[in-house]
């Protein structure tokens, strides 16, 4: 017969199931054997190498940037109740089962977040321990610490989210994060960890229980946490999916765009290609969800390029700068297939030179941080610095290589 345990643990199932069926579409045995297992193995030694010899840019990062991210990383999993919206039937009816599915839940995203903490502090161990001269007790001290600051932050997040209206719970939000973070930062490196650490682990689990207990037997909340739970469910196929599906041009939508506000030219010599190649540039900048990827794309290249050997660090780079001219060859030819565009009776010529004069364009915010960071960690400052503007040379290169056919 089954009861409240059995049911958390069919959903529980059915949840790893459906999330490894959703990373089996995008990771298939040729993306693992060419691209996640030699990042596994380089990841791996470049992990044992730390240990065994330090890097000259891991001993210039300050121990508060390692907490910070230590802090940050902490708080990436979310609260998961697995409510469902099928519940109202009959689960909802009775309270014993209700109140013990949400306590089975909170602790399964309890233990994510504590497993989460600890494999992060094992991650910058190295420069802790070998750069600031952290030792073993303090090490566990910091690891309980962000576990304890991830329990506290899991839930308070949610129950802010819960009870105040969206701009209020964000600011408050807001403001508890960056107190926290400060506090964190202080207890677990600048005071040298120990008591202050241990004091601020100790009312972090007395508050994450206190909070915890509100949680449970917070009422008239169902709708919103089964409609929260479907949202996390599925916020790792709705990213994979995202990148697959179509979608309509968003040229002729009328918003407030970040980037590029005032339509002034970018080329001073009017002409077709340049016009289509304008069009194709400020389309991609002003576009929010181009505008993501490609900031994420940035930052993880900024970061590979901190931590990988020199002689990696160039193909690496390469290797990015291949996919970044074969992405914005795609993505021109979606803005010259858009339904505006083709009003025009644009040349197939004009159409090719665009791409190809849009392409230096797209790579130079790029090479900004990741120039830096290979010229930085490998040569030095000023070659870092030299390396910037190298992101317009490397895409004029890629144009004319790539895209100009």
């Amino acid at each position: 017969m089954i009861d409240a345990n059995r049911l958390f643990g069919r959903r529980l199932n059915s949840e790893w199931r459906f999330q490894y069926r959703v990373w089996k579409m995008a990771v298939d045995w040729t993306v693992a054997l060419y691209i996640v297992i030699p990042a596994i193995l380089v990841a791996g030694y470049q992990y044992v190498s730390w240990w065994r010899d330090m890097p000259a840019w891991g001993a210039a990062i300050p121990s508060v940037v390692w907490l910070t991210v230590l802090y940050a990383a902490s708080g990436l999993s979310s609260l998961r109740l697995f409510m469902e919206e099928a519940d109202q039937l009959f689960l909802i009816q009775n309270k014993a089962w209700m109140d013990k599915l949400k306590r089975l839940g909170i602790a399964y995203s309890l233990v994510v977040r504590v497993l989460l903490a600890a494999l992060v502090t094992g991650v910058i161990a190295p420069f802790l321990v070998k750069v600031h001269g952290f030792g073993a007790l303090h090490l566990v001290l910091l690891a309980l610490l962000a576990a304890a600051a991830g329990a506290f932050r899991l839930l308070a997040e949610r129950l802010l989210a819960l009870k105040l209206p969206r701009i209020a719970g964000w600011m408050a939000n807001s403001a508890a994060y960056g107190l926290l973070g400060v506090l964190f930062v202080f207890a677990g490196g600048l005071a040298g960890g120990g008591l202050p650490a241990a004091v601020l682990t100790v009312a972090l689990i007395g508050s994450t229980a206190a909070l915890a207990r509100v949680r449970v037997h917070l009422s008239g909340t169902f709708y919103r946490d089964a409609a929260y739970e479907s949202a996390q469910r599925m916020k790792y196929a709705a990213l994979l999916m995202g990148q697959v599906v179509p979608k309509p041009s968003r040229l002729l939508k009328r918003t407030k765009p970040l980037v590029f506000r005032n339509s002034r030219h970018l080329f001073r010599t009017r002409s077709p290609d340049r016009v289509l190649a304008e069009a194709i540039v400020k389309s991609f900048f002003r576009s929010g969800t181009q505008l993501k990827q490609y900031a994420q794309l940035t930052a993880a290249c900024s970061f590979g390029l901190l931590l990988m050997p020199v002689a990696v660090k160039w193909v690496f780079l390469i290797g990015v700068s291949l996919l970044l001219a074969y992405w914005v060859k795609l993505y021109g030819k979606e803005v010259l297939a858009s339904s505006f565009m083709k009003m025009f009776g644009w040349r197939d010529e004009d159409r090719r030179q665009a791409i190809r004069k849009a392409t230096p364009w797209m790579f130079v915010p790029v090479y900004i941080p990741a120039g830096l960071a290979l010229g930085w960690t490998a040569y030095g400052l000023w070659a870092g610095l030299l390396l910037i503007p190298a992101g317009w040379l490397i895409g004029y290169v890629m144009g004319e290589l790539l895209n100009a056919w």
